[in-house]
């Protein structure tokens, strides 16, 4: 077959058509996969964190060390760290959580003892702890009484080993019989025991319990020095927690903000990859 110049030209205009339609077609798709890139990237974050998670700034020195380890005491005003909170997690014990409705503003506190469970704030040796009996461990005797499957001792929580060391408040002390417990628990729940509607529980060296309701939880600040939580406002309802908090935000400027965000879907991402 023979070429001449308008064979050429032709074939030319050929590849230029063809190199022009394979541009089209890949920056055409690359775009498209962009933008879907994108639109999922948007979708995640506002299905997380605006539908399903709250975004709350943290006031005051009540979580002290565990957020706002820089805040005063004395300080009730200032902020450092954020959280995100989980709107339809399961609420366990340890959790940190937002509470709505029993005080002027929302608070945060920890989940320390949930339905169910035998709990009080006593000192042993030279420091006050949380004593919990869970719900499992609580059964009656052959009398009709109840009885703790375990020991006051077993029943002591140190609770650093949760992540997090408590500050208490050891100046303020109840002396009662042989014990001496934290006070503002004491005059919250154990004061009037005998006319009370709460369910108590006496162990058999004396320590005295009481029961946490059904439908509700026992919540306490981290720095119970200067924390008004349960020992205020008395045992919290189910209903009054907005959600257990999923991501801590430490300085909450907006590049910190963002750049938690971040690690936090890449950390996901890394978990589900690695199953």
């Amino acid at each position: 077959m023979k070429y001449n110049e308008d064979n050429f030209v032709s074939l030319n205009k050929k590849k230029k058509e063809e190199t022009k339609s394979i541009a089209w077609y890949l920056t055409t798709h690359i775009t498209l996969y962009i933008v879907l890139i994108f639109f999922l990237i948007f979708f995640a974050w506002y299905t997380y964190f605006i539908v399903t998670h709250r975004y709350y700034i943290v006031y005051g020195p009540s979580m002290k060390p565990t957020l706002n380890a820089q805040v005063s005491d004395y300080d009730e005003d200032s902020a450092m760290d954020a959280v995100y909170v989980n709107l339809y997690g399961k609420i366990e014990v340890g959790d940190i959580v937002v509470i709505d409705d029993v005080s002027s503003s929302s608070i945060i506190k920890r989940v320390v003892a949930e339905s169910g469970d035998y709990v009080t704030i006593a000192k042993s040796g030279d420091n006050f702890y949380l004593y919990r009996i869970p719900a499992s461990m609580m059964t009656l005797n052959t009398q009709g009484e109840k009885e703790s499957l375990i020991s006051d001792s077993e029943a002591l929580v140190v609770e650093r080993e949760n992540g997090y060391d408590v500050i208490w408040d050891e100046a303020s002390a109840q002396v009662d019989g042989n014990y001496t417990y934290e006070y503002k628990f004491y005059d919250r729940f154990l004061l009037n025991m005998t006319n009370s509607n709460f369910d108590y529980y006496i162990s058999e060296e004396g320590l005295k319990y009481v029961c946490v309701p059904q439908g509700y939880t026992l919540c306490l600040g981290d720095n119970r020095a200067v924390s008004a939580d349960s020992r205020r406002y008395g045992f919290i309802s189910y209903d009054n927690i907005v959600g257990d908090v999923e991501l801590f935000v430490y300085d909450y400027s907006f590049g910190n903000r963002v750049l938690e965000v971040i690690k936090f879907y890449y950390f996901q991402v890394e978990e589900f990859f690695a199953r």
